[in-house]
């Protein structure tokens, strides 16, 4: 068989940055050509001796594999066989993709689209600094299509929204086989959200996953896998990461302080002192902010959304969730019907985690086509970035 490999992603509370994280655990040597062996072939198929065949590692390598993902339950294990627990998507797949997901974008766009009227006014009634275009693409794209409506078909039982693990843990694992064909339905979709949390503001992007955004989180992230591995004493690299990240969120919280005083009046750079510059420079560094150092004023980039805020976003969501509901439950239902030759349903994975999954192909197809269609604010390419927009949200 060919050798292959899969992409992760991961939504959900993962928790610190230790052996119960999956994003620790499935960043490990050759876990992802591991996970993509056992998932080309049917539950509790394939034993170790050929897989350590087919990788070409040593028998040690692949008992640590094993037992990393046991530990976050990401496999469930059977006489030195083995079977995926959680949805993945692989190239094979794409017939029953294709014919699934055919022109679900468009009729959801445009069922919101005919509701512009309703949901600009709302928009007018409360104060923000940027366009229509570009406080929709926030609003409607990522806090109603990948947030609001995600609780909102959970309570009804549509799909599954959170899944206990491990640790003390709350998350999803999905995951794609690394594929240009595939990218389609993974990457290259405006259904990305990125949120970094302090104790009072969320720093957010949203957009597709085509390459490693200049923002908070991945910044961060980058940051945690390069210290793993910083020196040879394992646990104590991961004991300095959870300290590091402590201070990193308490610094940052001071940076979202410094950009609700710009934003509220406080735009002269030479006003700060000589510590709140540094966080300055850091936040012109990720282009959060620009400073003109010659009449020394400083400008946000990005839309800032204050408490108030949400109760626009609640009203929007109540007008576009109830519209499109019945067009997602007849999705879901004729999907069931006509699944069972997916890879995820061959591995029994629980077929609610699979729908939630298909919800992200959705909302990012419909999320295209608004963006095609100039209702929201089209993110701009960035080469080695993909596309996406930032923002602040505070608590």
């Amino acid at each position: 068989m060919k050798n292959g490999n899969m992409n992760f992603y991961m939504f959900g509370d993962l928790g610190k940055y230790d052996e119960y994280n999956p994003d620790y655990v499935l960043n490990k040597e050759y876990v992802s050509e591991f996970i993509y062996v056992i998932g080309s072939n049917e539950e509790f198929s394939i034993d170790k001796n050929k897989i350590l065949k087919i990788l070409n590692i040593k028998e040690n390598q692949l008992n640590d594999i094993i037992s990393s993902l046991k530990l976050i339950n990401a496999i469930d294990v059977k006489d030195n066989t083995y079977k995926v627990n959680f949805p993945i998507f692989l190239e094979r797949d794409i017939p029953i993709l294709e014919n699934s997901l055919e022109n679900i974008g468009e009729k959801i766009g445009e069922k919101i689209i005919s509701l512009k009227e309703e949901i600009y006014s709302k928009l007018d009634k409360y104060k923000h600094e940027c366009t229509n275009k570009r406080i929709l693409y926030h609003i409607i794209c990522d806090d109603i299509l990948d947030g609001i409506a995600i609780d909102f078909f959970g309570n009804k039982d549509i799909f599954c929204i959170s899944k206990e693990q491990p640790g003390d843990r709350d998350y999803i694992i999905v995951a794609y086989e690394e594929s240009k064909k595939l990218h389609e339905y993974s990457d290259n979709l405006l259904c990305s959200t990125n949120n970094y949390e302090t104790k009072d503001f969320i720093f957010n992007s949203f957009g597709d996953s085509n390459g490693i955004r200049k923002d908070v989180y991945r910044f961060f992230r980058k940051v945690d896998n390069s210290l793993k591995s910083v020196t040879m004493y394992e646990d104590l690299n991961l004991s300095y990461i959870d300290i590091n990240d402590k201070m990193n969120r308490e610094f940052m919280n001071q940076c979202g302080e410094i950009m609700l005083r710009i934003y509220n009046g406080q735009i002269f750079y030479s006003s700060y002192t000589l510590e709140e510059k540094k966080l300055l420079c850091l936040l012109k560094e990720m282009e959060y902010i620009d400073i003109n150092f010659t009449i020394d004023i400083i400008s946000i980039n990005i839309p800032i959304f204050q408490n108030f805020h949400s109760y626009m976003v609640e009203e929007i969501s109540h007008i576009i969730l109830f519209n499109i509901l019945p067009m997602v439950m007849d999705f879901f239902y004729t999907f069931e019907k006509y699944s069972a030759n997916l890879t995820s349903i061959k591995h029994r994975v629980n077929m609610k985690e699979i729908l939630n999954e298909l919800w992200h192909q959705i909302f990012g197809a419909t999320n295209e086509y608004l963006v095609k269609k100039s209702f929201v604010q089209a993110p701009e390419h960035i080469e080695g970035e993909g596309r996406y927009l930032k923002s602040l949200m505070c608590k």
